[in-house]
């Protein structure tokens, strides 16, 4: 009945909650935003993350948090990663104009404006294979000699080309909205925001391995087709030695579906500069989902605000 009761204050709390389409993406503004939470949901469930993910982000909201839900197509047959997550990361470059056109429509403040113009404001969240799309572009943030040597060192020579030609596409688009945002902007001194470099992000139930283990036995279902693959994924992940450090993990007791993938994330993670910032909750690989979402809710926060202070004291 707690919980219960908890759930309906939230919901009461947030009846100005409502998405709007800007882009491709649904956006949720908040009228004075601790920061811009980007949201990337699991398989399936990811292609509708407005219902699917309903009392999460009504939780985060009335946190203070502005919302940005990424959708990705229903293919049940999309295995290339890459570009699911160039993807998204051309929309974030598009929205962020976007957003900024429509404040300005609204006559906002110049202090709000400025909060969604700052790129070290805008932090990910991501569920399940949500997490490898994220991943992806954190590896895709490196150094560019770096990130070359990485993805030549990991991948295949043509999925490590194909990789580098995408980037360089990117790259264009990010040109292209800082021009447009410079124009709306002309006295805001814009920091240069370099794909996801220095945001922060929490990964929940990361879904990286492309399999499946079943009932806690050895037995597992692999997705050959995946790409990049499992092996080629823990590469880049492993290889990107001075990344991730402004990342949290936190899984579920009864998931058997990302536990090995948590385990080799939370490996990785001990290796930085921080203590890794780790939790593990009650429930299942699918609990964002769930109603019963507060403990979640509150531990997504507390980690938010340890990675701003990570950032600050870097």
């Amino acid at each position: 009945m707690k919980k219960l009761k908890n759930i309906n204050k939230y919901m009461l709390q947030n009846t100005e909650l409502k998405f709007r389409k800007l882009s491709n993406s649904q956006v949720a503004l908040h009228p004075n935003p601790k920061g811009v939470i980007q949201f990337i949901g699991s398989f399936i469930f990811g292609s509708f993350p407005v219902r699917a993910y309903k009392y999460l982000h009504q939780y985060l909201f009335a946190q203070g948090y502005s919302l940005i839900l990424y959708r990705f197509p229903l293919n049940p047959i999309q295995f290339n990663h890459w570009e699911v997550s160039f993807s998204l990361l051309k929309e974030q470059y598009l929205l962020k104009t976007e957003i900024i056109k429509t404040l300005r429509e609204e006559n906002q403040t110049d202090d709000v404006i400025n909060t969604y113009s700052n790129p070290a404001n805008y932090l990910w969240l991501g569920h399940s294979l949500g997490c490898k799309y994220i991943i992806l572009l954190e590896i895709s943030s490196n150094e560019p000699t770096r990130r070359m040597q990485i993805l030549r060192q990991c991948l295949d020579k043509k999925d490590a080309d194909e990789a580098i030609k995408q980037i360089a596409s990117i790259e264009s688009v990010q040109e292209i909205s800082k021009g447009v945002i410079d124009q709306l902007l002309p006295t805001t001194e814009l920091a240069n925001q370099f794909f996801i470099k220095n945001q922060s992000s929490i990964l929940l139930a990361p879904e990286i391995s492309n399999t499946v283990r079943i009932l806690r036995s050895g037995w597992r279902i692999p997705n050959s087709l995946a790409n990049p693959n499992q092996k080629q994924t823990e590469c880049l992940i492993r290889s990107s030695k001075e990344l991730f450090n402004l990342t949290g993990v936190i899984s579920f007791k009864l998931d058997c579906i990302a536990e090995d993938d948590v385990a080799f994330m939370l490996e990785q993670i001990k290796q930085k500069y921080f203590q890794p910032l780790y939790q593990e909750l009650e429930g299942s690989h699918f609990q964002p989902l769930s109603i019963y979402i507060e403990q979640l809710g509150q531990s997504i926060v507390h980690f938010f605000d340890e990675l701003k202070s990570r950032s600050s004291n870097r």
